[in-house]
């Protein structure tokens, strides 16, 4: 059984995640007090957020941590390293008479990345089921040019919405959003920039709580270290998701690790200093400060380059890192990451059909979509392997369960 699953995790890892939220903090999903309205979420916002490189800081001033906060960083963490519970309270639907008149245009950043295929097909499959009139999908590479042709055949297939999902940069895009939206399309995004800071041009943003991701990453260093934390942390300016996790590390950290316990060193590189590899970079830093017992890496691109680095330069320093790609479940299953934040695709589907009901049926829109987060270790992982069986269809069920189906099915009365 473990060979098998062990078989299945490595083809299937896309259903756990790219990363991300302090699970430890309770989602009440509480509702906003206005129903969905398109001229009033068609409001110009400013143009994307995350080319502004983040530092951290650590106050000279803050006192030590205490026993109790650490205990309560603690509770956090290991709430999160269980089968997650479904937590939505939103108001129940009529799914299928929402949706029997439903088309929905989705465009992913690039639909051929192993996370968007598992992404597309559980979104597919499940607004099919509830009775979508139809889900469109669309074939993209990552560049502006594909994205800004499905979003130009989108207007010509006039479809009730139009759902963004992934790293799109919407300045690329932007003339074709707005074609879109004056041919009465509304358009959704999802996956990019968390809660705290809703999409440019868009009308809507499914709320997921990415920014808690990037604390769930500083509770772990800083419950493993007893407060002690000297980080380097690893991001992308250039991907708005990577930007978004760090914006919640850095809130987390700055709050807890004292100027006497740590301290910050951050690499700020763009798309394409992490495809040249930043190795050297990692390796110079770890050489020159045997200090560091932290790498927190916020783009799966860097993964390798950490993990690299820390052989190469002999160093202590563990790995806390967010990503999707099988050789990144691989280096957790291993040993050589610490610890891997990942969330459920199959259970991020579900969120985006039931926000994408909403809006459609004109009810109140989450604060925040359930979509929860689980710590997966070396030890975590082979125990889930270990306690499944042949009942299992996909990794997303052996580390995510599946009440959340139920969950789902009983808010939408199918």
């Amino acid at each position: 059984m473990r060979k098998l699953l062990s078989a299945l995790l490595i083809v299937s890892i896309a259903a756990s995640a790219i990363t991300f939220s302090a699970c430890g903090q309770k989602n009440t999903n509480t509702t906003s007090s206005k129903t969905p309205d398109t001229s009033a979420a068609r409001v110009s916002r400013p143009s994307r957020v995350s080319e502004e490189p983040i530092e951290v800081s650590v106050d000279e001033k803050k006192p030590r941590m205490t026993e109790a906060q650490l205990a309560d960083l603690n509770k956090k963490v290991t709430d999160c390293q269980g089968i997650p519970s479904f937590t939505c309270t939103s108001e129940k639907l009529d799914g299928r008479k929402i949706s029997k008149d439903l088309t929905v245009s989705l465009i992913c950043d690039n639909s051929s990345s192993p996370f968007q295929e598992d992404l597309i097909r559980n979104f597919v499959r499940t607004a099919d089921r509830i009775g979508f009139k139809h889900i469109i999908t669309a074939e993209t590479d990552g560049t502006a040019s594909t994205i800004n042709d499905a979003l130009t055949q989108a207007v010509k297939d006039k479809p009730n919405m139009v759902m963004l999902s992934g790293n799109i940069n919407k300045d690329t895009v932007v003339t074709n959003i707005e074609l879109a939206q004056a041919n009465g399309i509304e358009v959704v995004s999802a996956g990019t920039t968390g809660c705290e800071q809703p999409d440019h041009f868009v009308d809507y943003t499914v709320p997921i709580p990415y920014e808690n991701a990037g604390a769930l990453m500083a509770d772990w260093g800083i419950v493993k270290t007893k407060g002690k934390v000297n980080a380097l942390v690893v991001n992308c300016t250039d991907s708005e998701l990577s930007q978004t996790i760090f914006r919640g590390f850095k809130k987390e950290f700055e709050q807890y690790v004292s100027a006497d316990d740590g301290n910050c060193t951050v690499i700020n590189a763009n798309a394409i200093e992490l495809g040249n590899g930043l190795t050297n970079k990692i390796k110079t830093i770890l050489e020159n400060d045997r200090k560091i017992n932290y790498i927190f890496v916020f783009d799966d691109a860097a993964i390798t380059d950490a993990v690299s680095s820390v052989v190469q330069t002999s160093s202590s320093a563990k790995i806390v890192a967010t990503g999707g790609k099988p050789e990144d479940f691989n280096y957790a299953q291993s040993g050589s990451i610490d610890m891997l934040v990942a969330h459920s695709y199959e259970w991020t589907a579900y969120a985006m059909v039931d926000y994408i009901l909403r809006i459609a049926g004109g009810l109140k829109l989450p604060e925040q979509q359930d979509v929860p987060f689980r710590v997966l270790t070396k030890d975590i992982i082979n125990k889930a392997i270990d306690d499944s069986d042949d009942s299992f269809d996909t990794f997303d069920e052996i580390c995510f369960g599946s009440n959340f189906v139920t969950g789902y099915n009983n808010l939408w009365n199918y």
